[in-house]
Parts: C-alpha cells; structure tokens; sequence
C-alpha cells in the first residue's frame, strides 16, 4: 500500500481516502444504488457469480445475452469487490467517487479503510492521511492547504465556470509580487475563454481583496496556504 499525505479536507470533509484499482469499481457509484443501500453492487456481483467457471479460474461476461463482444473481469477484482461491499455494507459515514477503473472511498474513519485494505488482494492500494499534528487544523478550518514550508503568497483562488477576465490577466503580470497565475489559465483569461478549474495564488488579504473585485462572482473556492513549521 502506497501511503500519500493529505494537504487539504478531500470535499472539505474528510481526513482519509483509500483509493483501490478495481475493473468492478463502476458498481459501486452512488447514482447506481436505486434502493440508498448497495443494492446495484449486489446485482452484478451476482452475475458475475453466475458467469465465473471455476475450473479455468477466469470470469466473463458479455455486453448483452448472445452477444459476440464481453468483458474478462480479473478473479482478484471480483474477490475484492465483494470484500468492499462487504465492508461498505456495514458502515455509514463515507463516500465513494469512481474514476474510471479505480474506486476512492473517504471517510474520517482510519481504522475502517485500513481494516478494508489490509483484506484486499490487489498490491495497488494508495492510502491518503494527513500528518497527525495536523489533523486539528485541517477538521477546523474547512479551507486550508498544509505546506511544508513559509509560502510566497498566503492564499490560493479557483476560478469558476464564466470567462476569464483580461483586467485579472493584466493586474497580474504588474504586479508579480502580488499574485501569481500560470501561463496557460493566464492566456485563457487575456482571450475571455474558459478558465473553470484554473487557480491562483495571492500573496494577503490585501491582494485576495483585490482579485476578488476583478473577478467578481467567478470564484469556486478559496483556499488558506498554512505553513506546517
């Protein structure tokens, strides 16, 4: 298992995040469960129960019944897949986000994801938590990045879904030891494209006073560098 050390609250709300490589891990998404329970995970299980031929050890199952095309779903991805229902089955205070074939669980319960990864089969396993000393900042202050060393510049701006704003751009580039931008969502912002995602970073509360007049209503979140000494 992988360990990585988490800056930020993942959806400013959780400490913990386990991240498993899983070809089955679309079965869990959150839309799927019709039931508020696990009841579309439990389906498929069971039919890629029906489909699993236990003397060639392999699982395959086709797009639709009689159809020529089919997915070969590796044993240990099933295997794992019932351990995690298993485990989520049990539980309350999570969520799960799929991103292709890897399935992320959040959680602030350490015992809960470690005790899953330690029953599972794959080596891939990456395991997110926070430096213990820091665990209290980061539970009372929902929009706070841990750095490990004194920052140029004290807070970082998201922008949001409508244009770039030019003025932003220019304001910028003159005073570079006030605000920094990349040059790609910098170029956005001189041409008034799409900027959704891109961020900055300011150096106080002065220059964030000042970005926030530019940039009006267009800011997704902002977020307090904190120097972890």
């Amino acid at each position: 298992m992988k360990l990585r050390e988490t800056k930020k609250l993942h959806y400013n709300k959780y400490l913990y995040k386990l991240s498993i490589p899983n070809q089955c891990a679309y079965i869990f998404r959150t839309e799927f469960q019709k039931d508020g329970g696990l009841g579309y995970a439990r389906q498929r299980l069971d039919i890629l129960h029906q489909h699993y031929n236990h003397k060639e050890k392999t699982i395959i199952v086709p797009w639709t019944h009689n159809s020529r095309n089919y997915d070969e779903v590796p044993v240990e991805h099933y295997y794992d897949a019932i351990e995690i229902y298993r485990h989520l089955k049990s539980k309350t205070g999570f969520i799960v986000r799929c991103e292709s074939f890897h399935l992320n669980i959040y959680s602030n319960d350490r015992k809960f994801l470690i005790s899953l990864a330690n029953k599972l089969k794959h080596r891939y396993i990456e395991f997110w938590e926070p430096s213990p000393e820091d665990v209290d900042t980061l539970l009372s202050n929902e929009n706070v990045i841990i750095v490990s060393k004194k920052p140029i510049y004290e807070y970082k701006i998201t922008l949001g879904k409508r244009a770039g704003s030019s003025s932003l751009a220019k304001w910028i580039d003159a005073n570079p030891a006030l605000a920094k931008m990349g040059e790609v969502a910098k170029q956005e912002c001189y041409k008034n494209g799409w900027v959704k995602g891109y961020y900055f970073y300011v150096r106080d509360s002065k220059s964030l006073f000042i970005a926030q007049m530019m940039v009006g209503d267009n800011i997704m979140r902002i977020d307090k560098l904190v120097y972890a000494d």
